[in-house]
């Protein structure tokens, strides 16, 4: 994921990476290591002590420099802070969570031209189409493989939020949680102890909150990739309406989910 990251904040990702689970180390031996010179490593701790608060990169004569953040914390949310810094992982994430209509308007929800748009989107595109995908300018969407579009964006949100309530809408949410609890009362010999665990239904409602907005968008799966057939789940008349009005989905059979 970090290879979408713009070059100075590819860099800040380097320095954190190597920071974490460290003590001191100098300044000399992490620009010899990253081969980054020390003048741009001691700029670069300056950017990013702005806004990994509460951790900091804290600065010593005697030792040198260590990443330290409070006990609550781990490395997801250094990471996820940088991400956050990113245009590129705000224009990837617009893209999947939103519908536009032109290049245009997403240029003027991001508040920017839409030439640098245009400019974003080709470096980004650099990296994606090495996987089989890629944003295409005149419908604003991924395009490609669409196994390949969905566990981009599945991976994109977990590294990034890592609980989908932060992302998802209320209302979105509620209704995943309804078809979970329908997918396992017709199926409860999957319903094991392992599948009840918060990490696991995480996971599963954020593969679903990206299926439904994929199939939103019109962009189903090839057959092929569709999970087996003795899953397809009938769903209730109350919960398909819900997904009708809020994804605009015909659904009163669902194979979970192509």
């Amino acid at each position: 994921m970090e290879e979408l990251l713009e070059s100075n904040l590819l860099r800040h990702f380097r320095i954190v990476r190597f920071l974490l689970g460290r003590e001191w180390v100098t300044i000399g031996e992490l620009a010899h290591t990253l081969r980054i010179p020390s003048r741009t490593i001691r700029q670069s701790i300056g950017e990013i002590n702005q806004y990994i608060n509460p951790a900091k990169i804290e600065s010593s004569q005697k030792f040198g420099i260590r990443l330290t953040y409070d006990a609550q914390l781990n490395s997801f949310y250094i990471y996820a802070s940088i991400y956050k810094q990113s245009a590129h992982f705000l224009i990837i994430e617009n893209i999947c969570i939103h519908r536009y209509a032109t290049l245009a308007v997403l240029a003027e929800k991001l508040f920017i031209s839409q030439s640098t748009l245009k400019r974003k989107i080709a470096v980004i595109n650099q990296t994606l189409e090495k996987y089989g995908f890629w944003i295409d300018t005149k419908s604003v969407d991924m395009v490609g493989d669409e196994r390949k579009i969905r566990f981009f964006y599945y991976c994109y949100l977990l590294e990034k939020y890592d609980v989908l309530d932060l992302v998802a809408p209320e209302q979105e949410l509620r209704i995943i949680d309804e078809l979970i609890s329908e997918f396992f009362a017709q199926f409860p010999s999957l319903q094991g102890p392992e599948r009840q665990v918060f990490s696991y239904l995480n996971k599963l409602r954020t593969m679903l909150f990206i299926s439904f907005k994929r199939l939103k968008k019109g962009c189903r799966l090839d057959s092929h990739d569709q999970i087996d057939e003795q899953y397809s789940l009938l769903l209730s008349e109350k919960l398909s309406k819900k997904i009708a009005v809020c994804y605009h989905i015909d659904c009163t059979d669902i194979l979970l989910l192509g």
